[in-house]
């Protein structure tokens, strides 16, 4: 019987860190910093590629990390039945989605827009909201989870002097699904910077308490910060009261931290009462992991296995060090992954317990198969044909929906074939 996971790495807090060039690995079209909010435009950087001698994923510390290099990975599309289930319309750069009911979907679009789908009748509505969201570079309305009557929301706001952050958000959602009411911040990521990369913004919620991954924000040093959560994890009760978390007690310490040490971890998902997190690299190094209490995964001490996109070391070119969390997968040459699932179901029932990475670089689904404890093989879907996979969700039958982040894009659907 399959099981996920994992080894557990749960290591020293902290350490001291550097610099590193600040480019944004999240797309092959970034959104620039430097871009007014008012006229904010994607630009493409250079499909950069680092070279690697692997040949498969391998083992390349401890038994603990694999290397795993994309160009190896066979195409199981045969296996699959591809739909694209919103023909009549398109959606426009959306970020988050997640299941109202069986038949009902809740989708963000970065400019603001909150969709409410049908799925057996593949309409869609407009959700009235007054969230203070601000699209700008990376930024905009993101992550949605629904939860008890109530949606949650990452999006990224604006202060008076014009800098932005991660902030998270509650209102009331309840029949007939017209409006979101009582909209409340409860979680401002601090402090506020300039740049417009690396938001984070994916939202989890295990045992009544709310995960939030927050991006560095193009910081480097400050994911090795205490007094910022920049590069974090943070954890929150889900009224945004603060529970109990592993830096309460350090002096100088943020309360919401929960783990550090991350650049831009753009995936959560719950797995066998634990989580686990993808995390955008530099140039190489992505990474799949366990998130664990006061761990420190070591950006920008450590790149796990990338560069600086110049080529140059990150840090002292460690690629993984015995003083931080170990990941479990680190991708060479960068996938640039965003959302994942493990999946459960009847329509792939093989595929239990493995576990569907979404690549926005290189437009595919990856699945990775797990066996022992362990991934031991890696697969692509999908590849090339749909555009940047940003977000996944997979329904009680093991029907696959997944959004991609383009302007004219649909809501795609994946049964057996």
């Amino acid at each position: 019987m399959k099981k996920i996971l994992f080894l557990l790495f749960t290591l020293p807090l902290f350490a001291c860190g550097g610099s590193t060039e600040q480019v944004d690995q999240e797309s092959t079209q970034q959104e620039r910093a430097s871009i007014p909010i008012e006229n904010q435009k994607n630009e493409s950087l250079p499909d950069e590629i680092l070279k690697s001698d692997s040949e498969k994923a391998k083992p390349i510390k401890k038994e603990s990390v694999f290397l795993s290099d994309y160009r190896t990975y066979k195409n199981i599309d045969e296996k699959i039945k591809l739909e694209k289930i919103n023909a009549a319309q398109t959606l426009d750069q959306p970020w988050g989605m997640d299941f109202i009911d069986s038949n009902t979907l809740i989708i963000t679009e970065k400019k603001g827009n909150l969709i409410l789908f049908d799925l057996n009748k593949k309409i869609s509505k407009d959700i009235k909201h007054d969230i203070p969201v601000v699209q700008s570079g990376q930024g905009g309305l993101l992550d949605v989870v629904f939860f008890d009557q109530f949606l949650y929301l990452s999006f990224t706001k604006l202060d008076e002097n014009l800098k932005l952050t991660t902030a998270i958000g509650r209102g009331k959602f309840i029949k007939p699904f017209n409006t979101l009411d009582d909209f409340q911040i409860i979680f401002e990521a601090k402090p506020y910077y300039s740049d417009r990369i690396h938001f984070g913004s994916r939202i989890v919620i295990k045992d009544n308490y709310l995960y939030v991954s927050i991006g560095e924000r193009g910081q480097g040093i400050a994911a090795q910060k205490v007094d910022s959560h920049a590069g974090s994890i943070i954890r929150i009760n889900l009224d945004g009261s603060i529970p109990d978390n592993p830096y309460a007690d350090i002096k100088g310490a943020l309360p919401e931290l929960y783990m550090i040490g991350l650049r831009n971890p753009q995936g959560m998902t719950i797995s066998n009462e634990q989580i686990l997190i993808t995390n955008h690299g530099a140039k190489g190094g992505d990474f799949l992991g366990l998130l664990s209490s006061g761990g420190n995964y070591g950006w920008n001490e450590i790149g796990w296995g990338g560069t600086n996109y110049s080529g140059t070391k990150i840090g002292k070119g460690e690629p993984f060090r015995d003083d931080f969390n170990l990941p479990i997968i680190s991708w060479v040459p960068s996938i640039a992954p965003s959302n994942l699932k493990v999946y459960q179901g009847n329509e792939f029932p093989e595929w239990a317990g493995d576990i569907l990475v979404c690549s926005l670089k290189f437009e595919m689904l990856i699945l990775v198969t797990i066996e022992n404890e362990k991934p031991i093989e890696f697969k692509s879907l999908v590849k090339n044909k749909i555009g940047r996979i940003r977000d996944i969700e997979i329904d009680k039958e093991g029907k696959i929906y997944l959004i991609t982040d383009e302007k004219n894009s649909y809501l795609w659907k994946i049964t057996a074939d």
